[in-house]
């Protein structure tokens, strides 16, 4: 097993990936929405058919709705180009295994810069301690495998390490059944031929 956030669900760790546009980009699209809404207002003003009225009102309607989205990403935005991510800033990691020796039997905070290496640091704490264990038991291990997973941060779009699994795989020590390599005990034990 290994360790893995804590809190979020998986369609929170699977939400989007926002590429979105920069500062200056959103800005630019609300200041196109709002002259294009004023057009829409003057252009109602003028209008005296009540079919074209309630068209107008309509999209009126709609681009309040897109710019005061836009405005809420501006400011989201915003915060997080301050460094105020308050999803990276608060993301914990726990150890979801049975294994007590372990770190992070606790959800325990980790800075994103550093959530990496601590990570691949708890995934090795397995790989040795299950090679340990198969020693212990007369086992051998045939193969180990180490796996960071990552994810998308839902409010800043900032990639992060999500977790880790360690598989370790073991079998029983072969006995040797041949005889090969072994020095038999004397003459005669398979054929002794004199000629």
């Amino acid at each position: 097993m290994g360790v893995s956030l804590t809190g979020l669900s998986g369609a929170d760790m699977s939400a989007f990936a926002r590429t979105g546009d920069g500062l200056g980009g959103i800005r630019k699209k609300i200041t196109d929405l709002e002259k294009q809404k004023d057009s829409y207002e003057k252009a109602l003003n003028k209008v005296r058919d009540p079919q074209i009225t309630e068209e107008l009102q309509q999209k009126i309607t709609g681009l309040d709705g897109r710019i005061e989205n836009l405005r809420g990403r501006l400011e989201k935005k915003t915060k997080i180009d301050d460094g105020e991510c308050q999803t990276c800033k608060n993301r914990k990691y726990q150890d979801g295994s049975d294994d007590p020796g372990v770190s992070f039997k606790n959800a325990t905070n980790i800075r994103p810069e550093a959530a990496a290496a601590a990570v691949r640091g708890h995934e090795m704490e397995h790989v040795y301690r299950n090679q340990a264990k198969a020693a212990r038991e007369g086992k051998e291990v045939v193969s180990q495998s180490v796996t960071i997973k990552t994810g998308i941060c839902p409010e800043c779009g900032k990639p992060f390490v999500a977790g880790g699994e360690t598989k370790t795989v073991t079998r029983n020590k072969p006995e040797n059944r041949f005889n090969v390599g072994i020095e038999s005990g004397g003459k005669g034990n398979f054929l002794n031929a004199v000629a």
